[in-house]
């Protein structure tokens, strides 16, 4: 009986955790996200090609590859990290 009672204590405060945790992100994303949505304009939308098929480009721009894509995402993602450390005093490493 008292390691039923033991058991069910850690799991209730396992649960406590998790709903402090759970809230606190919460709280924190409705905290710091957009509170107004961005409007693309319909010329800096991005399409999906698959291998093999054309393109007829509806505007003049240039085409990336998956590969080169993702390096440009990345390289914007170590950006944006390293521009919102610096304004948080904080010296987290940047990640490859």
């Amino acid at each position: 009986m008292q390691s039923d009672m033991k058991r069910l204590m850690q799991t209730l405060k396992k649960a406590m955790a998790c709903k402090l945790a759970l809230m606190g992100l919460t709280i924190l994303t409705i905290s710091t996200g957009c509170s107004t949505p961005k409007v693309i304009s319909a010329d800096q939308t991005l399409e999906r090609m698959p291998a093999g098929q054309s393109l007829t480009a509806p505007v003049d721009g240039w085409f990336m590859t998956d590969a080169l894509y993702q390096r440009y995402r990345r390289a914007v993602a170590d950006r944006i990290l390293e521009v919102e450390t610096k304004g948080t005093g904080t010296n987290a490493p940047a990640s490859k």
